[in-house]
């Protein structure tokens, strides 16, 4: 049995490990402007045919500070906010998923990524596409990558305007060999040949737009800045967490005050964090994680440590100034009315909803300081609905006039369609068809007159669950 829970831990661990943070004792704050106008998808998971979402803003003067408007010729008015409606296994989640793959190729390259191409048809096709435009510091972009099971097939990069787009690169396989174009204007230049090396040195697995940065690639600024788009578009999934407030809590009093208020302001009970010192065998970390982490902080002066995140856990590893190894575990403290005693709590003891507060709260304070993109995939999971629409709005009172920052979310929380402040074109709903595909729709497509939140739930819109017949259920022949 014992046996058993140590290769429970023990693989558990691993995981977290491959989640190590390195810190340094301050955190840089990036000053980036990013915005995502448009996804668009073929042939992955359940969209099959080329599918678009949209987050430009129709000339609707509602809800002013919900756009970004556009302030000369060449510029876009963009939206601050988007919501994604839709039933169980609709593909509003898949949406997400696409936006976290090419992040990953971006950043990373192909690495044998797990992927689904839409299977329900008689002719399945391997090739997949997902290509992005987006604003990287008043400038537009898109970025777009094909693939199949076997890597990495096409990659691209334009620079868009209304008026024309102007390619940066190009990639394209045919059988093993590469056809790679770069735009005349950057193959003049000094650093055109290395230009010309690094495209046809990029790895078979690689993107041309991490190999750059990579092998620190001149001659061509865009990619830097697309690149750093993407480095700062965030992705929160339901069981993903941030790992780095931890850090922040101890090492910043502004956040962890403020924080600490958020935590009382949205009900949690949690009147402070604090970390607490604690022995490698009380927080059960097998030897041969420990060893990793010894070996990992070899070398490394005190400032330098390690947070290892498992199962809503928070564990510091840091070397003193005797570069002796310290353990502690960020913990809450909880107060009873009528009483100044502090009652701590281990961080897996805390809700569902009061954790993924944790992910959420650093956005918001985030966000209150930088511009920045956050994608979120069931805002509501785990929260009540007056939660969720007091996160709606807190986020909405952040907004000015020239804010660049943008929070879109999936989401089965109705009451956000009559509660919150909401625009038309923000709205966007995903159904699946009986052929198992999904297709979107835009709430500005119905025009609506009515309470929009009871004409989605009667199915005017679409995008809600449909039942079968409770008769059709064989109770009695199940045993």
């Amino acid at each position: 049995m014992q046996r058993h829970i140590y290769a429970y831990l023990t693989r558990i661990f691993i995981i977290a490990i491959v989640k190590i943070v390195i810190f340094a004792e301050k955190i840089t704050k990036h000053l980036f402007k990013i915005m995502l106008l448009s996804a668009k998808f073929e042939n992955i998971y359940s969209f099959k045919e080329d599918t678009r979402i949209l987050f430009t803003a129709s000339k609707s003067d509602q809800l002013p500070l919900h756009v970004s408007r556009a302030e000369k010729r060449d510029d876009i008015s963009v939206l601050r906010m988007g919501l994604i409606y839709g039933a169980n296994a609709s593909g509003k989640s898949n949406i997400i998923k696409c936006l976290a793959i090419i992040k990953a190729f971006a950043q990373n390259g192909w690495s044998n990524r797990k992927y689904n191409y839409f299977k329900m048809t008689d002719t399945p096709q391997e090739r997949s596409s997902i290509e992005l435009e987006f604003k990287a510091d008043d400038q537009f972009f898109a970025y777009g990558v094909a693939f199949s099971k076997g890597g990495l097939l096409e990659e691209w990069l334009y620079k868009t305007g209304s008026r024309n787009d102007i390619m940066i690169f190009e990639r394209k396989r045919t059988g093993e060999n590469w056809e790679n174009v770069i735009a005349p204007q950057f193959m003049k230049e000094e650093s055109g040949q290395f230009l010309k090396y690094l495209i046809e040195g990029t790895p078979t697995k690689g993107t041309f737009l991490n190999e750059y940065i990579e092998r620190n690639g001149k001659g061509i600024d865009a990619i830097k800045l697309v690149r750093k788009w993407f480095e700062n578009l965030n992705i929160i999934f339901p069981e993903t967490h941030r790992t780095d407030f931890p850090l922040r809590v101890v090492n910043d009093i502004q956040f962890r005050t403020v924080m600490r208020e958020l935590l009382g302001y949205f009900g949690t009970g949690i009147s402070d964090l604090c970390r607490v010192e604690s022995k490698s065998e009380e927080l059960n970390i097998p030897d041969e994680i420990r060893q990793k982490i010894e070996e990992n902080l070899e070398g490394k002066d005190s400032k330098v440590g390690i947070i290892i995140h498992n199962k809503n856990r928070f564990i510091f590893a840091e070397k003193d100034e005797s570069k002796n190894l310290k353990w502690y575990e960020l913990k809450t403290i909880h107060k009873k009315d009528g009483s100044n005693s502090d009652f701590v709590f281990d961080m897996f003891e805390e809700s569902d909803g009061t954790s993924r507060l944790f992910d959420f709260i650093p956005m918001l304070i985030d966000m209150r300081s930088n511009d920045a993109v956050y994608v979120i995939d069931e805002v509501d999971r785990s929260l009540h609905p007056m939660l969720t629409l007091k996160l709606i709005e807190m986020y909405n009172s952040l907004l000015r006039n020239d804010s660049q920052m943008q929070l879109i979310c999936t989401t089965h929380e109705s009451n956000l369609l009559s509660t919150a402040p909401i625009r038309q074109d923000e709205v966007w709903f995903v159904e699946k068809d009986k052929k198992g595909e999904s297709h979107l729709s835009s709430l500005c497509e119905y025009k609506p007159r009515e309470n929009v939140q009871k004409g989605y739930l009667n199915g005017r819109y679409g995008a809600i669950p449909f039942f079968g017949e409770l008769n059709n259920i064989h109770w009695d022949d199940a045993k």
